[in-house]
C-alpha cells in the first residue's frame, strides 16, 4: 500500500473516531443535498503545462452521515494549456469521480473542517489518454446562510497516480482552491416541540367532605441489589449488550448463584427524558430483555426473572443536566419475592 493511501485510510478513521456522540438530542440536518462548486487550480509543473492557474468546476450530490461527517460524490473537471517551450501543444483535460468524506471540528453556522477524498481521474493530453486513482487531502470552512443554502470554500492538495504519462514515477500533484454552494432538499429535520401547558379548569369549591380515613402507607419499593450503567452496558440507541458489559454481568449471575432464596428477580430498564416516550419505553424493555437473555444463557433459571421497561417514568434523579440523566439510563435487579421472609 503506498504511503499516500495509508495517511488517507488513517486521516478517515480518526475522523470517524473523534466523532462526537450524541445520544437522544435535536436531530442533526441529515438531507440530501446537491450542489456545484468551481475556482483555480494550480498544476504539477511537471505536467509540462505554463504557469498560469485555470479554471476547475464541478457538481457534487451528499448529505450528513452524522452531526460532523459528511460524504459527497464529486465530479470535477480543469483543462490545462500545455507549453509549447516546453515541447508539448494542445490542451490537457482532467476529468475525476469519486468520494469525498468531511469531517466538521465545531457546530454553529460557520464550520471548519478536514476533507479527504478518494476516486478516479482520467486524462486525455498531449501525450496519450487513460484512467488512475486519485487521492486528495484538504481545509475548508462551511457556512449555512439558511435552511435552503450553504456555502463552502476548501483548499485541496490532490495527489494523481498517473504515471504512463511522461514516463512520471511519482505520478502528479495538483493544488484546488473551491467555492461551493449547497442546495437541500426537503425540509430540515427538527425536534417536536414540547406540548402546550393545559389550561387551568376554574371550578367552584364543592362543600368539605366528611374526613376520609387515612391512606394505607403505600408499598415499599422492591430492594435494588444491583445495578447496570446503560454507558458501559449499551453503545449509542443500541440493546446490544457491549463486550465492556460481561464483567458486571458475570457479577450480577455470581450474586444470584449464591443466594438462591431470591425466587423472583425483575430486570428494569429505565431511560432518561431526552427523545421520545413511546421510543425510549420500548428501548429500556429491549434493553431489560438483553440483560435478563444473557442471565438465563449463564446458568440462572429463566423462572427466577422477569422483565420490565419503565422508559423515562421513574428517574433515578432529576433529569436536569448531562450527569443526572446519564445516571438515570440504566438496567436495575430488583428483588420481587423471597423465599426466607
Amino acid at each position: 500500500m503506498k504511503k499516500l493511501d495509508r495517511l488517507l485510510i488513517l486521516s478517515l478513521l480518526l475522523a470517524v473516531l473523534a466523532t462526537p456522540v450524541l445520544a437522544q438530542e435535536d436531530p442533526y440536518d441529515n438531507r440530501w443535498y446537491a450542489g456545484a462548486a468551481g475556482g483555480l487550480v494550480w498544476p504539477d509543473s511537471d505536467r509540462l503545462t505554463d504557469d498560469r492557474p485555470e479554471m476547475h468546476y464541478g457538481i457534487h450530490f451528499g448529505r450528513f452521515l452524522s452531526p460532523a461527517i459528511s460524504l459527497d460524490l464529486r465530479l470535477d473537471r480543469y483543462k490545462l494549456d500545455h507549453d509549447p517551450a516546453l515541447g508539448a501543444t494542445g490542451n490537457a483535460t482532467q476529468q475525476s469521480y469519486g468520494l469525498v468524506g468531511r469531517y466538521h471540528f465545531t457546530e454553529g453556522d460557520t464550520r471548519p473542517y478536514f476533507l479527504a477524498g478518494l476516486g478516479i481521474q482520467e486524462h486525455d493530453n498531449f501525450f496519450d489518454e487513460g484512467r488512475d486513482i486519485y487521492a486528495s487531502l484538504g481545509l475548508g470552512f462551511l457556512h449555512t446562510f439558511n435552511d435552503r443554502v450553504s456555502m463552502r470554500l476548501e483548499a485541496e492538495y490532490r495527489r494523481d497516480n498517473d504515471r504512463s504519462t511522461i514516463d512520471q514515477e511519482r505520478g502528479f500533484s495538483d493544488t484546488l482552491v473551491t467555492l461551493g454552494f449547497n442546495f437541500p432538499f426537503g425540509e430540515r429535520p427538527r425536534a417536536p416541540a414540547p406540548e402546550p401547558a393545559p389550561r387551568p379548569v376554574v371550578r367552584q369549591a364543592p362543600p368539605e367532605p366528611a374526613p376520609a380515613p387515612a391512606p394505607a402507607p403505600p408499598a415499599p419499593e422492591p430492594e435494588v441489589i444491583f445495578e447496570f450503567s446503560s454507558e458501559v452496558t449499551f453503545g449509542l440507541n443500541s440493546a446490544t449488550l457491549q463486550p465492556s458489559a460481561i464483567a458486571e454481568l458475570n457479577d450480577a449471575i455470581e450474586l444470584l448463584a449464591m443466594h438462591p432464596e431470591l425466587t423472583l428477580i425483575e430486570v428494569a430498564g429505565y431511560t432518561c427524558d431526552l427523545g421520545d416516550s413511546d421510543y425510549n419505553q420500548g428501548l429500556s424493555q429491549r434493553r431489560a430483555q438483553a440483560v435478563h437473555d444473557y442471565l438465563v444463557e449463564n446458568g440462572i433459571e429463566d423462572d427466577r426473572l422477569s422483565v420490565r421497561g419503565f422508559g423515562e417514568s421513574r428517574p433515578k434523579v432529576p433529569n436536569t443536566s448531562d450527569a443526572n440523566r446519564r445516571e438515570n439510563r440504566r438496567v436495575e435487579l430488583r428483588v420481587m419475592d423471597r423465599s426466607d421472609r
